[in-house]
């Protein structure tokens, strides 16, 4: 009886196809990451853009922008009877996107300041606006609060 010769792979080829797809997977990785980064920083811009959506359509129902001691934020939560839900569902912490800290996460609001130099901002998406609610804008920022993704000014 004739015996043939079975063949397989060997151990050197095995090792060639793994060290192929390690160089592979070195470089995939981090442009996977990079992507996510940016996608979650497109989210958080059109979250931006919606918010100043809503201010503007609040402006021309009301005739004003809701006043700095109308809304308020609390723990990255914007609270206001009138302007949420009416014009705009929820603003909290679950809305932002970006894998910033906790205590940085959400919305915060402050005094709009004529020249906008404003100090750190505490949250990703920052209202600023005006006590006799002539002014209202909107900014986005980056994961670590230091750069200015999106402004409506």
């Amino acid at each position: 009886m004739r015996r043939s010769r079975e063949r397989g792979f060997t151990l050197l080829e095995i090792m060639l196809v793994v060290v192929i797809l390690s160089i592979l997977a070195a470089i995939a990785v981090p442009r996977l990451a990079a992507t996510s980064d940016s996608a979650r920083e497109k989210a958080d811009i059109t979250t931006g853009r919606e918010v100043k959506s809503a201010l503007d359509r609040y402006q021309i129902e009301n005739g004003s922008y809701p006043r700095l001691n109308e809304l308020r934020a609390v723990n990255g939560e914007v609270k206001g009877t009138q302007f949420i839900p009416g014009y705009i569902k929820r603003l909290d912490a679950t809305v932002t996107q970006q894998n910033a800290s906790q205590d940085k996460k959400g919305f915060g609001i402050t005094e709009s300041v004529e020249g906008n130099n404003y100090s750190e901002p505490p949250n990703l998406i920052m209202i600023y606006l005006s006590t006799d609610g002539s002014a209202a804008e909107v900014e986005v920022y980056n994961k670590s609060l230091t750069t200015v993704l999106w402004s409506s000014i």
